[in-house]
């Protein structure tokens, strides 16, 4: 089996693992198809139908269907974590330019993050989060909406480093 990790300049694609009610893939995704503004997703972005990746398992490229995703996770490696670390308070930070979120997947899961404090996740047919734990694996979440359950705004944050590196990209 190739190295797929050394063929895949850093600069030029994120890691990410599409999470679907069949289980999850894990692949490449080239940057340039995520034509950010801001930290937020543009029209564009927001009328997605498939994401392009090349799969880790068998670096077949392939594009998959958004239609039944439950969310896009982009992370630092594929490993991942055994254990979820909650962390839900953030008193000791300055309220600014973010949303401090909770959502609720159909499928009971619950995440906390960060959303940019724009009408972009109420019209948008999804969002990008970056989650609240910044110790994790994950560094930025996309989300579509119609696999949420529950949405709760808990607080104002500032922008985080996730949201900051997409509008370097922009």
């Amino acid at each position: 089996m190739k190295d797929f990790e050394s063929m895949h300049d850093p600069d030029s694609y994120y890691r990410v693992v599409v999470q679907g009610n069949d289980g999850a893939i894990k692949g490449y995704a080239d940057k340039a198809q995520w034509t950010t503004a801001n930290g937020s997703l543009t029209g564009e972005d927001q009328r997605r139908e498939s994401i392009r990746l090349t799969r880790l398992d068998s670096g077949a490229i392939e594009d998959v269907p958004l239609a039944n995703v439950k969310a896009v996770f982009f992370v630092h490696d594929f490993t991942g974590e055994d254990q979820r670390r909650d962390l839900r308070f953030h008193d000791h930070l300055p309220a600014t330019q973010c949303l401090w979120v909770r959502v609720r997947f159909d499928d009971g899961e619950t995440i906390e993050g960060l959303i940019n404090n724009t009408h972009d996740f109420v019209v948008g047919s999804g969002f990008l989060m970056a989650p609240a734990d910044t110790l994790g694996n994950n560094w930025l979440i996309y989300v579509p909406k119609k696999k949420l359950m529950g949405f709760e705004v808990l607080g104002l944050r500032p922008k985080t480093k996730s949201l900051s590196m997409l509008d370097e990209h922009a």
